[in-house]
């Protein structure tokens, strides 16, 4: 089944909706209000049965210009643009805009149809003929077929189906399909037995019945319960089609127009957006500061200020960079097109294409701003994938968020990672990937975090791990952390003791004092031999020994728990006389301790329980073995 969507555009009553019937014989005004007035409000169906046996679809757009909301709702997916102009008119604003609009979304592939033609002669024909050749030339539609037709007389109607079969069949079919499925909502109406249904075009990817899905931005789960393509209930969509999906479980109060039906988590949703707006030159006024403005994305509008960046403001007939701060949310992707209208009196102001769907508030002159949304707006892949990795908030990111970002193959950007890893440019750990740069920044961050600790806790032999992530745990887990200071690690950064980080440069240097410190806890836990000493009678409240006795933590001196200490040297004295009795007598009781050390029965049980901890000896019953 066919993927292309032909759209139809043109003036308020130019004979859109009388020829689309002519073509396939279905009626797309289809609420009585559209009958009554003789115009189209909504979108409207059909579709059309080319002669090669391929069946495209058609999307019927409304011209008058309180509408052209409702038109570009429809344009998202379209491939192929019938310009609709009525011979006895020629062009009129409504098709000057329409025209304006297809190009700035980016649309390449048109047909000019003149209607009415059997309603006119000969001369007043060849003048609208001339009118509209000069009126395209120097415009994409320049070379474009123009084909006269009548759908009340029959005229031309085969021709357009030949020219539609012979330019469908020459488009390059480039709907990325392995991308997450991705809908924009143009209808919602409800089916007795069914439920609700929702329409629209699927831009990419491809969903079958089934598929679990999720709606954006209210982000409400999706299942699809049966899919229709051209009113056949098929058992998948692909990229390209118009598609209606039946969604279990959901009312039609709770899904709307210009919502996004995609998978979880494929989707950012939004409050800003930056992007590269190309300002039409018939919009005279420019663009301001904080400026309110329509924008219409898919089958959305919403209301939005704008602030330029790195200009003043945008001029008539310019292009540049602009944060877009919206008033609703929204759920697009980096490489969609928008419109963008004037708050009041409606007009065109221009269009262009999103950079970053998730932007953070800039400032507005920044050249690093600057340099990378010039980077996102002309980039290759590898420039843009390097760009998201640098500048992205989270640290580590998976290929996932790199897919639906770049909307590029798996296999494209697997290579691109593969080879970066291979040079350096990249690490990879477990599912998620750290850019060099942006390590390099977090390794920067962390030398600084732990000179700050070092200047605080000058006789400390590093920062514990623990501590290290409480300062990261908003954004990376343990294991990420522990990653990151084993790379540190690796380049001779950092240096670790025991779970203990501190800067390569850094030493523990004694003054007199703690020096002299030292020497009397060294002396008193000599004196005491195997008989741990408490830590607060050893202190005796003076915060000078406090910190010399921190500084001899896992070197002179073990803790046994947080309130008894032991010297470093008996400590493994203690170690070597279990092993030895063990070895020989193959267990040993609290009680053999006890005589071997000539220590107190609660001494030997602080030793042997921190021996057990440590896990050299472990308990059984009431003896110890090795472990």
């Amino acid at each position: 089944m066919s993927t292309i969507v032909v759209g139809t555009a043109g003036h308020i009553d130019h004979g859109k909706t009388t020829l689309i019937k002519a073509l396939t014989g279905i009626e797309t005004d289809t609420t009585k209000e559209e009958k009554n007035r003789g115009m189209s409000i909504n979108l409207g169906f059909a579709y059309l049965d080319l002669p090669n046996g391929e069946r495209v679809g058609i999307v019927d757009v409304p011209g008058h210009e309180k509408f052209i909301k409702n038109m570009v709702a429809g344009l998202p997916g379209i491939d192929i643009a019938l310009l609709i102009i009525d011979a006895g008119e020629g062009i009129m604003p409504q098709t000057k805009e329409h025209i304006d609009i297809l190009t700035l979304l980016g649309i390449q592939h048109f047909i000019i149809v003149l209607t009415k033609v059997g309603t006119i002669d000969e001369e007043l024909r060849e003048l609208v003929m001339e009118d509209i050749h000069s009126y395209i030339q120097g415009t994409v539609l320049e070379h474009v077929t123009i084909i006269e037709t009548d759908a009340v007389e029959q005229i031309g109607l085969e021709v357009l189906k030949e020219t539609i079969t012979k330019m469908s069949s020459a488009i390059e079919n480039k709907r990325n399909v392995n991308a997450s499925p991705r809908l924009n909502i143009d209808r919602v109406f409800s089916v007795k037995g069914f439920g609700t249904v929702v329409t629209g075009t699927l831009i990419e990817g491809v969903c079958c019945v089934g598929d679990e899905l999720i709606i954006y931005p209210s982000e409400r789960r999706a299942r699809i319960r049966g899919i229709q393509i051209h009113e056949k209930a098929v058992k998948q969509a692909i990229a390209g089609q118009r598609t209606a999906l039946n969604i279990a479980d959901l009312s039609t109060r709770e899904v709307a127009r210009g919502e996004v039906i995609a998978e979880a988590k494929q989707l950012a949703v939004t409050w800003m957006l930056d992007v590269k707006l190309t300002c039409l030159p018939s919009f005279p006024k420019g663009l301001q500061l904080w400026e309110r403005v329509r924008v219409l994305i898919g089958t959305k509008e919403v209301m939005a200020r704008v602030v330029p960046i790195g200009i003043e403001q945008l001029a008539a007939g310019d292009a540049g960079f602009l944060q877009l701060r919206l008033e609703e949310q929204v759920a697009v992707k980096v490489g969609d097109h928008f419109i963008l209208r004037s708050y009041s009196p409606m007009r065109t102001i221009g269009g262009g294409v999103i950079l970053d769907a998730n932007p953070s508030k800039h400032r507005r002159f920044h050249t690093e701003i600057i340099e990378s949304l010039q980077v996102k707006e002309k980039g290759s892949l590898e420039d843009v994938l390097a760009d998201f990795l640098k500048n992205k908030n989270e640290i580590f990111t998976p290929v996932s968020q790199m897919l639906t970002y770049t909307s590029e193959s798996q296999a494209k950007i697997e290579k691109i990672l593969a080879e970066w890893e291979n040079a350096g440019r990249v690490f990879h750990y477990q599912k998620g990937w750290i850019h060099h740069e942006k390590y390099q920044i977090v390794r920067d961050k962390i030398l600084d975090q732990l000179n700050a600790y070092h200047k605080k806790y000058r006789l400390r032999m590093g920062m514990p791990k623990e501590e290290i992530y409480i300062l990261w745990k908003q954004e990376m887990s343990v294991k990420e952390l522990q990653f990151l200071l084993t790379q540190c690690v690796k380049e001779k950064k950092l240096k670790e003791c025991n779970q203990l980080y501190a800067n390569m440069t850094f030493n523990i240097k004694l003054n007199s004092y703690q020096e002299k410190e030292k020497a009397r806890i060294l002396m008193s836990l000599e004196k005491s031999r195997f008989t741990p000493i408490k830590v607060e009678d050893l202190l005796a409240n003076n915060p000078t020994a406090t910190e010399v006795l921190e500084s001899m933590a896992d070197k002179e001196v073990v803790y046994l728990t947080h309130e008894y200490v032991l010297l470093q040297s008996m400590y493994q004295q203690a170690i070597e006389q279990v092993q030895v009795y063990i070895r020989k007598n193959g267990a040993m009781t609290l009680a053999d301790f006890r005589d071997l050390t000539s220590s107190s029965r609660k001494s030997s049980m602080l030793i042997l329980e921190a021996l057990d901890k440590a896990n050299i000896t472990k308990r059984v019953e009431n003896k110890r073995k090795l472990v």
